[in-house]
């Protein structure tokens, strides 16, 4: 099942990850970090390397700089063939990139994660050199093929030099009953730079999506994250932001949407590693007919990380009586001098609300529609790339109507 090609470098980075998955136990739903999902179902020997065949690519409905199109973690296409950016290296791990940009975190001893870096078939590299300005989206296009018991692993480098900028779409299509994907996105951002990053999924019912997104950011720099979950049965996004340099910031945004039977899993960690840094987190998900979701997020400020200033709030909404949501905030504070708050909702849509829409002949049904499509709208301005917003508020408009909102009653 190991895959090979490539230089030798990274055959050895994937030899070195297979070697240290198994020494490390395989996740259970008795882990806390496991906690609240169907992850004892998954049986990784059951599967085996999607081989990303043709597929028809379905268009991203952005207006991209670079569009690179990903099947089942292999790069089939990259338009314009060869983008003359100044500044901008688009290239792949097995043909031409010098190494990954790597990100190393406490989290590197996931079981997961291991088992993608040991078996990718390869890796789009991005680098943006020193001082340089990408003003338009780069669109990475990770399709899934159906394939029964196929595994999918899409793997995404970002490496940012001193005070340069850019912007980056991901977009996940295809999938299928029993098929999982499990994509990593690394991002190294250096002194002054400014990444802005999306991530939107929309994967087919029955996919399982278990998505990990590691970052590094140095002294001045800025990571600006949002993350869209709209489709797969089980959709797991998992944020590692590691602010280590002084002045650094972090700014988290993420919506989801479930419907049927889905379980939407967000967590995140907030790791501040040095002092006077900043991150801002606000995740917002509503779930209907027997859909579940589950927030868990950590704000951590280490010893000597003086004067930082971390906020985390994820607020839901339960939009039927078969619906759930759980959210568990937590704080890791290992000094004094610090600025920390946390909140969290969980609840129906406001009746007065809904009673004010109705008092002036709207439906109750278009009334709470209009609601939901409210609660997310402050988040959705927040979009860090303008192009994207209108790509967002469609997906989420054509979702919304076709569900059955149950009118919980609190």
């Amino acid at each position: 099942m190991a895959p090979t090609g490539g230089p030798a470098w990274f055959d050895q980075l994937r030899a070195d990850a297979r070697a240290a998955q198994a020494q490390v136990p395989v996740p259970s739903a008795r882990e806390e970090v496991w906690r609240y999902t169907p992850i004892d179902d998954l049986e990784l020997d059951r599967y085996s390397l999607a081989e990303g065949g043709e597929t028809a690519l379905v268009p991203t409905g952005i207006d991209a700089l670079v569009t690179i199109s990903v099947v089942d973690g292999r790069v089939v296409g990259i338009a314009p063939t060869s983008p003359e950016v100044a500044g901008l290296t688009v290239c792949t791990a097995t043909t031409g990139a010098p190494g990954l940009a790597v990100v190393q975190t406490p989290a590197d001893d996931d079981h997961l994660l291991r088992f993608h870096h040991g078996y990718a078939h390869d890796a789009v590299v991005l680098e943006v050199a020193r001082g340089a300005s990408i003003d338009a989206p780069i669109v990475v296009h990770h399709i899934a093929t159906d394939t029964s018991h196929g595994v999918s692993l899409p793997w995404l480098s970002i490496s940012l030099g001193e005070g340069s900028s850019c912007q980056v779409v991901e977009v996940y299509d295809g999938g299928g009953p029993s098929v999982l994907t499990l994509p990593v996105t690394e991002v190294s951002i250096g002194a002054g730079a400014h990444l802005r990053h999306v991530a939107l999924q929309r994967t087919a019912t029955g996919t399982w999506h278990l998505a990990r997104q590691l970052a590094q950011v140095e002294r001045d720099g800025t990571f600006e994250s949002f993350s869209v979950g709209l489709g797969a049965s089980f959709d797991r996004v998992r944020t590692d932001v590691a602010v280590v340099g002084r002045g650094a910031s972090s700014r988290l945004r993420s919506v989801y949407l479930g419907t049927e039977d889905q379980l939407h899993d967000v967590r995140t960690i907030q790791d501040h590693q040095a002092g006077h840094s900043t991150s801002d987190l606000l995740c917002k998900g509503a779930v209907a007919d027997q859909a579940r979701s589950v927030y868990t997020g950590t704000i951590r400020i280490r010893n000597g990380a003086i004067r930082s200033d971390a906020v985390q709030n994820n607020h839901n909404l339960v939009l039927g009586d078969g619906a759930q949501a759980e959210s568990v905030p937590n704080l890791d504070i290992l000094e004094n001098d610090v600025r920390c708050a946390h909140g969290s909702t969980v609840g129906p849509v406001d009746e007065d609300q809904r009673y004010y829409l109705e008092s002036r002949g709207i439906e109750p049904e278009v009334a709470e529609r209009l609601l939901v499509a409210g609660f997310f709208e402050d988040v959705l301005d927040q979009l860090p790339i303008p192009g994207v917003r209108a790509l967002v508020h469609a997906e989420l408009a054509q979702r919304l109507a076709t569900i059955t909102i149950g009118g919980v009653h609190g």
